[in-house]
């Protein structure tokens, strides 16, 4: 195994934003690889958006000698299924007015927000392409999957009415995992609790932060959704403090609600 240097990760994603935002200052970090980019308005400056990209991409591989793939469209989350259809060095431009025949034809599984469980009652229900999935009744996806049944379907049909939103001041901290099968073994719950608890920790100590309040999240196998909240006496930044926290509401909310857990997630806020 090969130790990986977070240092080293952080300083070329910082090098690779600081080329995005010579392009425009209308950019939302997706993580350290991954960004949107609004292009509006500075067509001027830079030329339609495809010859944009393209200087994007080689400022990219001249300044940091790696590749990047892009994705262009009217809205985001066309612009990520074509972004990832051009991996690894690719470009693809999604036509205004366009978006719904170019995901059509795709398999569900490359639509954002399609995870394994969801791709599994999909295909039982014989929907396997985005453009099955576009023309199922919303009614029906918000019934079977709950609110995020509303947004598969506009998703699906290429709608996606979120813009791109600069980074705000950081308020919270949190992290979650879905499980590839529901289950209701605490033993198992916890230890996931605790994983998630020390990347929690060490990001907000990283930013040199306490926190006052514990939030643990839960989704059931039918997609109910919870959330379970404490308020600490004292702020604090330990991963034993936040984990002790998140086990009691855990406990909790297991004791109250005998049901298999799809997701678990804990976060902490007033920071």
């Amino acid at each position: 195994f090969l130790e990986g240097s977070f240092s080293r990760y952080h300083q070329a994603s910082a090098r690779f934003m600081s080329i995005l935002s010579d392009f425009t200052p209308v950019l939302e970090p997706m993580g350290l690889d991954e960004a949107y980019l609004d292009l509006t308005g500075f067509e001027s400056l830079y030329g339609p958006p495809c010859e944009t990209a393209l200087r994007i991409k080689s400022r990219i591989k001249n300044e940091l000698g790696i590749t990047a793939s892009v994705g262009i469209a009217s809205c985001k989350v066309v612009a990520k299924v074509a972004s990832d259809l051009s991996k690894p060095d690719g470009l693809l431009e999604v036509a205004p007015g366009r978006e719904r025949s170019f995901l059509a034809p795709l398999p569900i599984t490359r639509l954002p927000g399609v995870g394994r469980k969801t791709e599994q009652l999909l295909k039982r229900m014989g929907t396997t392409t985005i453009g099955k999935l576009a023309s199922l009744p919303p009614h029906f996806l918000k019934h079977t999957f709950g609110a995020p049944g509303e947004t598969l379907y506009c998703y699906a049909n290429g709608i996606d009415e979120k813009g791109v939103e600069p980074p705000r001041p950081i308020k919270s901290v949190s992290r979650e995992t879905t499980f590839a099968e529901d289950t209701l073994d605490c033993h198992f719950l916890k230890a996931t609790l605790c994983y998630l608890c020390q990347r929690v920790g060490a990001e907000f100590r990283h930013q040199n932060k306490r926190a006052r309040r514990v939030t643990l999240k839960l989704r059931y196998a039918d997609f109910e959704t919870i959330t379970r909240s404490h308020t600490l006496r004292q702020a604090s930044n330990i991963d034993k403090v936040i984990f002790n926290v998140g086990t009691q509401l855990l406990e909790n909310a297991l004791t109250r609600r005998q049901q298999r857990v799809r997701l678990i997630g804990i976060g902490v806020s007033g920071l």
